[in-house]
């Protein structure tokens, strides 16, 4: 997982965040943070997700399956997962999902 390591710190250094910010940006603890980017351990692929997502690219680009550094639109991302799921979603689901847009309290 050398690639994954030398993408990260690499972005890191190109958006000028800490280790410290990133742990928190992405929800993984700064000790396993520190083990994954010094190649001690490898993450599982949960936590690759976390850390793409934290620095707004794709856990291709991370794990070395994608040369290009594309940046992920989450706008555009969440509109993807609404629509392949909209044939699941209860009405319940749906009413909070536009309360969320509308930044309605619930009650």
């Amino acid at each position: 997982m050398k690639v994954f390591s030398e993408r990260v710190k690499r972005l890191l250094q190109e958006k000028k965040l800490s280790q410290a910010e990133l742990s928190s940006l992405s929800g993984v603890t700064a000790p396993s943070l520190c083990r994954y980017l010094r190649g001690d351990i490898e993450p599982r692929i949960d936590i690759v997700r976390n850390i793409a997502r934290a620095l707004g690219v794709s856990e291709a680009y991370l794990l070395g399956l994608d040369e290009e550094c594309s940046v992920v639109d989450e706008k555009e991302e969440l509109k993807q997962l609404v629509a392949r799921n909209r044939h699941i979603l209860t009405k319940e689901d749906k009413r909070e999902i536009i309360a969320l847009l509308y930044g309605e309290e619930d009650d």
